[in-house]
């Protein structure tokens, strides 16, 4: 059989296995509670493309995460039912299988600079057999859709290029951008690339490419929010999450209540997203000229982290999805690993480096464009969080570079002193790490309480909460949650026994404070739910509804002087207990004037 043919039918085979395998956790996944609740930042996203699609502005308060990935979910979705789930997952498998077809494609370019024409192969193998990647294409986010990005970027954009083809490069680039602003970087290295030997309007075409899909975010930014910002406002929280002195505890904040407690930090008065951003990046910068020194120590240990075989989680720990007993657990199976890429990326940097492209100008080199890249899209864990999200940024790289390492050991190429240096990369994924970045079963145990409270199996997820408790008594979720079940059920006294344990780690926090007071005004107890009441209105914002619902109380109990002090402090909360007092003046004149109707006389 002809190579080519051969070749043609490895390429064949693995794309075979892309479907394949992609197509069996879907159906697996699909059959579980996961499927139907996205939670945390997938919820978001689904939400606000939702919104988009009913006509509704989803954005009023600033672009905190990045637009287009709901707008395109939006877009998508006038094509379906909706913005539905299922559809969507089926798009991002698509996506998925065509990355792979764009690695294989990527990776028989590297080959041929390494006359090893199976590179292609192994790099879709490589993307395709990575938990990982499966995983994030099951959920509502955006590494999916910027991984095919980049892939396209890298196909039509692969220096030299001409004109016509790094504008579209650069616009499938810029989509990179838009869904994920961390690629920003890697979107200079590849204009750098395009500029090489004074090859100016192929660069100035990626540029502009580059800049169409991220253009309407940052001229909404500048007109509507007055801040020049390309694309998103929130880099300035997650700067400081993972460059504070006490980084440790903030980088795995748990989603819900502990990390809106911090967040509400941000001057929660303020509704400008932008001016929240401005808010964390000049108290990451305090903090971090206060103390330099733990700062460079933070990251130096984010920067082992980054390389370490561990998968870190940020929001969502898939490793709850493929822990014992659940269904996806067989995708534990699949050989590829991080720490085993690693070594082989670092080997195919090198051999890419040593080897001169066949560019017109004879000065670029083959590598050099594709190890930039996976520095610029690996720094941003440097930067700013190391989280499995992140990492998955320069994953297809990895994976190229992996393929041209399997290349380099392929030819056979004779050993030297410098594969000495391989050491570091095939022993720093496994050397011992923090516990924190450890599995934590009361997370998953958690997340089973949330799917089942969501499935309408109180029982079960009250189960759950209390699970959490024995193991972390002052968790504030499983509390708040355990709250809400007992309201529901009419028990406030245990309701409200959960949400002060709430209130003790989250004293301010407005809408379990409203919620106590409504629960304590229901036990019969309004002197305490007076107390809560108090608290709320003093949270700022705009709490008129909550001061009405104040004064009542107080002139309920006969505090006329107390709810006279309040209503005169705040002329707003006057106007609308005035306008409320003759609303029902006006209902009681006009069920005083209505008719009687007669009485029907009594039986004998």
């Amino acid at each position: 059989m002809p190579a080519a043919r051969r070749l043609l039918i490895a390429e064949l085979t693995v794309m075979a296995v892309a479907i394949i395998l992609r197509l069996a956790a879907l159906d697996v996944f699909e059959s579980t509670a996961w499927s139907r609740h996205p939670a945390v930042d997938a919820y978001t996203y689904w939400d606000q493309a939702r919104r988009l699609l009913d006509g509704r502005d989803p954005f009023a308060d600033g672009y905190y995460q990045p637009p287009a990935y709901p707008v395109i979910l939006a877009w998508f979705s006038r094509f379906t039912d909706g913005v539905d789930l299922a559809a969507i997952r089926r798009l991002h498998l698509v996506l998925g299988v065509l990355t792979t077809g764009g690695l294989i494609a990527l990776g028989r370019r590297v080959g041929a600079a390494l006359g090893w024409p199976l590179a292609g192969v192994v790099a879709g193998a490589l993307y395709t057999l990575y938990p990982t990647t499966l995983l994030f294409e099951h959920d509502v986010l955006t590494p999916t859709i910027s991984s095919a990005a980049l892939v396209g970027a890298l196909l039509l954009a692969w220096p030299p290029a001409s004109a016509a083809r790094s504008l579209l490069g650069g616009l499938a680039m810029g989509i990179a951008v838009a869904v994920h602003p961390t690629y920003l970087l890697a979107a200079g290295v590849l204009a750098a690339a395009q500029a090489w030997g004074r090859r100016w309007v192929a660069a100035l075409a990626f540029v502009v490419g580059v800049g169409a899909p991220i253009a309407p975010t940052a001229i909404e930014n500048l007109q509507r929010f007055g801040t020049p910002t390309l694309v998103s406002h929130n880099a300035g929280i997650n700067l400081y999450l993972g460059n504070n002195p006490g980084w440790r505890t903030t980088a795995f904040l748990r989603p819900g209540l502990p990390f809106r407690k911090l967040a509400l930090e941000g001057e929660p008065h303020r509704r400008d997203a932008a001016a929240r951003d401005r808010y964390w990046r000049q108290r990451t910068w305090d903090e971090a000229s206060a103390h330099p020194w733990v700062w460079v120590s933070t990251a130096a240990t984010k920067a082992y982290w980054s390389l370490h075989d561990t998968e870190i989680p940020r929001n969502e720990d898939y490793r709850c999805r493929t822990g014992d007993g659940q269904a996806l657990r067989w995708l534990r199976r699949l050989p590829v690993r991080y720490g085993l890429v690693l070594p082989l990326a670092v080997l195919g940097a090198a051999a890419l480096a040593r080897r001169r492209q066949g560019a017109p100008t004879g000065t670029a080199r083959t590598g050099v464009w594709l190890i930039a890249a996976w520095v610029a899209l690996h720094a941003p864990m440097v930067l700013f969080l190391v989280g499995d999200r992140y990492r998955l940024a320069s994953w297809p790289v990895v994976c190229l570079l992996g393929a041209a390492g399997v290349a380099a050991l392929a030819s056979r190429p004779r050993p030297g002193p410098a594969w000495a240096l391989l050491a570091i990369p095939i022993v720093l994924p496994w050397l011992p790490i923090d516990q924190r970045t450890a599995r934590d079963p009361t997370l998953c145990r958690y997340a089973e309480g949330n799917l089942a409270y969501m499935e309408g199996d109180t029982d079960a997820a009250a189960a759950a909460y209390r699970d959490v408790l024995a193991e972390r008594p002052e968790d504030m979720g499983s509390h708040n949650w355990l709250a809400h079940l007992a309201a529901a059920d009419r028990r406030y006294s245990v309701a409200l026994r959960h949400m002060d344990r709430v209130l003790a780690g989250f004293p301010d926090h407005f809408p379990s404070l409203k919620s106590a007071g409504r629960w304590a005004a229901r036990n019969r107890e309004p002197d305490r739910a007076i107390g809560y009441y108090e608290r709320a209105y003093a949270v700022p914002g705009d709490r008129t509804s909550t001061g009405l619902r104040l004064v009542g109380l107080l002139l309920s109990r006969g505090r006329s002087d107390e709810a006279s002090r309040i209503l005169d402090a705040d002329p707003k909360l006057q106007r609308r207990y005035e306008r409320s007092l003759e609303k029902r003046r006006r209902e009681k004149e006009a069920d005083q004037a209505a008719p009687k109707r007669p009485q029907a006389p009594m039986s004998p």
